[in-house]
């Protein structure tokens, strides 16, 4: 029977147990008073339970749901980078409608975003504090997943012979992890082990460490300090992984060309004038470059105009020299400018030329001629490869008195 008809079977029944009830309520006026109450309230619970019983069997009563309420994940992560403005003294971003960062950075990470949600994006350049125009709108879909959780770094062997052993924990959905001596990265990739070579025996050195996936990167881990010592005991060598031929992680070097040579002449005024050339390398995967870090050893926007950056025949990136280019390094005279706004592709198995050129400001005769000294550090050099790893070079010998190193001199 469908439950139309049940629910209209139930209904006559209720009606015809009414009627008789109120005819007898009505006919019987000699009835005391206490009695006609009675039977009021009699058919009033006759009625209640036929309704609950009706309920039941047509199956519309109504039960308090069991409710349980999941909390958005608040997690995912984006890194927004725009380009640089002629003039500007500093910058502002803007996520749908609300300013989220301000300063001189030309990137910035926003955290704590709706897993898989779109946002709208509009940088700012600042002259004296004031907007200019806007950027283009940019929509952006956060990722899915949540960064993976905080590693936990240790140190390895006793460390001897001025190197280091680096361990960490293996994090939840962590794909990439990146090692940190000081503010310098000195290893990124997918293993769970690192030896730091290279350090001066005696000096004490501190690391922290990250990791990553497409959803972001987790926090720092707590630093860990350690002194290199000066002389290890003879051992068998250690192979710390092995890399399937599979796996699609490249290998990328780097050494400095003859071309120019050191001690090279640039003419104030002249532009597009080459000061450095490095030949950079990609082995079992295509590496695509996206930055570079160059370092000088004394105050560059006193005397050029331009940097540029040339990959082959084609310039991939420029700027124009001032005091915010540079980021000063240590207590030292040292001074770094970086290049992040190219890429440049190294196909597997082979090789690209990296330019610097410079265009050079005029001077008075008595104060040329002047020699500033360009270099590579350990590192300098950042490609991507084919499974998205970070790949760095060069993997050793930066440094001022490394053997990427080039002094020229304006006259």
């Amino acid at each position: 029977m469908s439950k139309f008809f049940l629910k209209l079977s139930i209904f006559i029944v209720i009606i015809l147990l009414f009627i008789p009830q109120s005819a007898g309520a009505e006919t019987t006026q000699g009835m005391s008073e206490e009695i006609m109450q009675i039977k009021v309230r009699l058919l009033q619970m006759q009625i209640e339970l036929l309704k609950i019983k009706l309920a039941l069997l047509t199956e519309t009563i109504l039960i308090k749901p069991d409710v349980s309420v999941s909390e958005t994940k608040k997690c995912a992560q984006l890194e927004i980078s725009w380009g640089s403005v002629q003039g500007a003294t500093g910058y502002r971003l803007y996520r749908d409608g609300n300013m989220i960062y301000e300063g001189k950075d030309r990137s910035f990470v926003d955290s704590g975003l709706v897993l898989g949600e779109k946002y709208r994006y509009v940088a700012y350049g600042l002259y004296r504090g004031e907007e200019g125009d806007p950027s283009e709108v940019q929509g952006i879909t956060a990722p899915d997943v949540c960064p993976p959780k905080t590693p936990s770094l240790t140190l390895g062997r006793k460390p001897c012979g001025g190197q280091l052993t680096l361990r960490w924990t293996l994090a939840s959905e962590a794909s990439v992890y990146q090692l940190f001596r000081g503010s310098k990265e000195v290893y990124s990739g997918s293993l769970s082990q690192f030896v730091d070579s290279g350090l001066t025996p005696g000096r004490t050195y501190e690391y922290e460490i990250r990791a990553g996936n497409r959803g972001g990167w987790s926090d720092f881990s707590d630093s860990v300090s350690a002194q290199a010592s000066n002389v290890c005991a003879p051992s068998i060598p250690e192979v710390s992984s092995v890399v399937p031929e599979t796996s699609g992680e490249g290998i990328l070097s780097a050494e400095l060309k003859s071309s120019p040579s050191n001690n090279i002449r640039v003419r104030p005024e002249g532009t597009n004038q080459s000061v450095m050339a490095i030949k950079v390398e990609a082995t079992q995967s295509d590496i695509t470059i996206v930055r570079l870090d160059l370092f000088f050893d004394s105050q560059v926007w006193r005397y050029l105009d331009k940097i540029k950056i040339q990959y082959g025949w084609r310039t991939v990136a420029e700027k124009e020299v001032n005091r915010d280019s540079f980021t000063r390094i240590g207590s030292e005279d040292i001074y770094r400018i970086r290049f992040a706004d190219f890429q440049s592709l190294v196909k597997e198995g082979s090789s690209g030329t990296i330019t610097v050129k410079v265009d050079a400001k005029e001077f008075e005769e008595e104060d040329l001629p002047y020699y500033l000294t360009v270099f590579l550090e350990d590192n300098s050099i950042r490609g991507v490869d084919g499974i998205g790893l970070s790949q760095y070079a060069p993997q050793n010998g930066g440094g001022k008195e490394g053997n990427f190193v080039r002094t020229f001199r304006i006259e």
